[in-house]
């Protein structure tokens, strides 16, 4: 069942002797042409370097980042009121709607069987009520932490 693969390839040869052998003439002479650039023009090689760094350290010094802009807030003494009020009618009308789906559901469970269009509606209920949960959730949590 596992037999072992055997190749004809002479030992020697590796991707990087194949390759080498195709481009090394052009390798050969990039190298040399760059060794000659920086043998010619040191300090302009230098001068590069250095502009490139001092280039490096201004922008992260003088640009600035980009921060999210936050609306200011105006807090009056009625914001804290309404506040309330609109958490109050959201948390209504969120279990409002977990009593719905749930009528629905328990409609769906004293069937005897269920389509394909009864699956779908009871997945899409479930996942409506996971998300109004997690919604009641977080606002629960807003409301604990003053």
């Amino acid at each position: 069942m596992f037999k072992k693969i055997t190749s004809n390839r002479p030992p020697d040869t590796t991707v990087w002797t194949a390759f080498y052998r195709e481009f090394g003439k052009y390798i050969d002479g990039s190298i040399a042409r760059s060794k000659r650039f920086l043998e010619a023009r040191p300090r302009t090689v230098f001068f590069a370097m250095v502009v490139s760094i001092l280039v490096s350290v201004g922008c992260f010094l003088f640009l600035p980042k980009e921060t999210p802009k936050k609306d200011p807030v105006h807090l009056s003494v009625q914001q804290p009121l309404m506040d309330g009020m609109g958490g109050i009618v959201t948390t209504v009308s969120a279990l409002k709607e977990l009593l719905e789906i749930r009528t629905i559901l328990d409609g769906l469970m004293e069937k005897d069987s269920l389509d394909s269009s009864d699956s779908l509606l009871m997945e899409r209920a479930i996942d409506r009520m996971q998300i109004l949960e997690k919604r009641l959730a977080e606002a629960n949590k807003h409301q604990n932490s003053p």
